[in-house]
C-alpha cells in the first residue's frame, strides 16, 4: 500500500530524481477512483497507475497480512504521517497489502528492490536516490 506521505516525500525530492534522469512511476493499489484525490491529496503529477488486482505486487514479492498493520512501528508511522497532514482518510486500497520500491533500468535490469515488512516502513529518499545512480 503506497502511502499519501511517502509520494509526497517523492513529489517534494522530484528535482533530485530529474537531476540524475530518473523517472518516477507510482503504482497503487486502489480503484480508479482515488487517483484524482490522490494526486490532489499529493500534489504528485507524475505517471500514477493502480493495480486493483494487485497483480504487480503479487510478481513483486510484496507483503501482504494483518501482521503488518500491528505493532509499535505501523503506530509511530500513522503517527508520523498524521503530524505532516498524511493520516489515511478511510480505505483507499486492500489495507493489508503492502508496497516497496523498485528501481529499474537502464535496460529490464532490477537495481533496487524494497519490500515494506510494516505499514509505514519505507526507504528514505536518499536510499532511493542512492539506488538510482546506477
Amino acid at each position: 500500500m503506497i502511502s499519501q506521505r511517502q509520494v509526497a516525500d517523492l513529489n517534494n525530492n522530484m528535482k533530485a530524481f530529474q537531476l540524475i534522469n530518473v523517472q518516477l512511476v507510482v503504482i497503487g493499489n486502489g480503484p480508479e477512483e482515488f487517483i484524482v484525490p490522490f494526486r490532489k491529496s499529493t500534489r504528485y503529477m507524475g505517471p500514477l497507475f493502480t493495480d486493483p488486482s494487485l497483480k504487480t505486487h503479487y510478481i513483486l514479492g510484496f507483503k501482504k497480512g494483518i501482521a503488518s498493520l500491528v505493532g509499535f512501528d505501523p503506530l509511530k508511522a500513522g503517527i508520523r504521517a498524521l503530524g505532516t497532514g498524511y493520516l489515511q482518510k478511510g480505505v483507499q486500497g486492500p489495507p493489508l497489502q503492502q508496497g516497496g520500491v523498485v528501481v529499474v533500468g537502464p535496460g529490464n535490469v532490477v537495481h533496487y528492490l524494497y519490500r515494506s515488512k510494516k505499514a509505514g516502513d519505507h526507504p528514505s529518499v536518499e536510499d532511493m536516490l542512492k539506488a538510482c545512480e546506477v
